[in-house]
């Protein structure tokens, strides 16, 4: 029969009007009918009547660029000299944490020993709580590129299309590229390119015949100029994007995924251990820069009409825990002058674009999958009533 959640304000993640005194008619995994309470159709009159009047209800947030695996709290290194069953134990923790906080689904862009196809069998199969999952497997860089101590090193376009084949052999819905240096990696400069366009266009060349879009981590303008001529369909972070390279991505329908949190890290919100202190100041010049920067990225970026997504980096390094991360992310959206709205749709809508997967997620409506979240206060008024949930529902099911 199904159940009918009626009486909440609807966001339905497309950007439009909220509809107040709205009606959500849910049968099994997915919505059925989305309307006004008044409309109610005779069929959903029948089911059981939840009343969530005096709510805000929108969909499951999705987080584009995450690294499950990991705390977001240690180093890397540290993390690398645990044994693996601790890992995922912590893993599984860090899976039920962040449905809870609404993002629903997730696309992990560079993960541990294929813990995360692990975690991803385990949550389809019900034997634990976690959100929808697409995957990358492990990143792909040149030897001693940026995260080369997690990557899978490969130098020159054959070895590249062999590396991209393995990480779909084990399950990867995309490959990820590292095409420039990182802050995560010390003694890097972010600027510097690391990947040729002959080595990215194999990877590319393999990973479109095979179905799979290719996203690559680029800082450098040089990087990103060598991922559009190589064919990369999702760039992530972006920071130092220009008009040449933001009229490259226009050119070739590719998305930008942004990280703010990442570079700009909420150091006074948590205790820092001493490895968090160590990480925070030798980063400093580079996040004062990249703060800086990323308000004229973004403001180019929506000038120029590049599609926009947004991840929070969450594991990615030491000062990026798995903390309402996703949430805080489109707080910064806001701050760097987009509207609440423009932030939500973002955070839904556009992100179920970048993982392949608008038909089943990201708005409210329809024969998509029930996956919502129930606000207590309007995150329109205030887009960080995002962490004032009532209620989180995946495939239906209240989590």
């Amino acid at each position: 029969m199904g159940y009918v959640l009626t009486g909440a304000t609807l966001i339905d993640g497309n950007g439009g009007a909220p509809l107040n005194n709205a009606a959500v008619y849910i049968e099994g995994e997915r919505i059925a009918w989305v309307g006004s309470a008044a409309d109610l159709p005779s069929a959903a009159k029948n089911a059981k009547q939840i009343d969530v009047s005096g709510k805000w209800l929108m969909p499951g947030l999705i987080d584009a660029h995450i690294h499950i695996c990991y705390n977001g709290s240690d180093s890397v290194f540290t993390l690398l000299e645990k044994h693996r069953d601790d890992l995922v134990l912590e893993a599984v923790d860090i899976c039920e944490r962040t449905l809870s906080q609404g993002v629903t689904t997730i696309r992990d862009v560079g993960g541990e020993q294929y813990i995360e196809m692990s975690l991803r069998n385990a949550i389809n199969r019900g034997f634990i709580r976690g959100p929808r999952m697409k995957l990358s497997g492990r990143v792909i860089s040149m030897t001693g590129g940026h995260a080369h101590f997690i990557a899978r090193e490969a130098d020159g376009p054959d070895e590249m299309r062999k590396a991209a084949r393995e990480q779909i052999k084990a399950g990867a819905d995309l490959v990820k590229l590292m095409a420039t240096g990182g802050s995560a990696t010390p003694g890097q400069d972010i600027h510097a390119s690391q990947l040729t366009v002959e080595e990215i266009s194999a990877v590319t060349e393999v990973a479109h015949m095979m179905g799979r879009h290719v996203a690559a981590h680029c800082h450098g303008t040089g990087g990103i100029r060598n991922c559009m001529l190589g064919g990369v369909d999702t760039i992530e972070h972006g920071t130092y994007l220009d008009e040449e390279t933001a009229d490259m991505m226009v050119a070739n329908s590719a998305q930008l995924v942004l990280t703010l949190g990442a570079g700009n890290p909420e150091l006074e919100s948590y205790p820092l251990s001493p490895v968090q202190q160590a990480d925070a100041e030798r980063r400093k010049p580079m996040i004062e820069q990249g703060v800086k920067q990323i308000r004229k990225t973004i403001a180019l970026a929506r000038t120029k009409g590049i599609f926009l997504g947004i991840g929070t980096d969450a594991g990615g390094n030491p000062l990026a825990p798995h903390q309402f991360a996703m949430a805080r992310e489109l707080e910064l959206l806001v701050e760097n002058d987009l509207t609440a709205m423009e932030a939500i749709t973002i955070g839904t809508r556009n992100n179920a674009e970048v993982l392949r997967w608008e038909d089943e997620i990201g708005t409210v409506e329809a024969g998509k999958y029930a996956d919502l979240l129930l606000l207590d206060a309007d995150p329109l008024v205030d887009i960080r009533n995002l962490r004032d949930i009532a209620a989180v529902y995946k495939g239906g099911e209240k989590v």
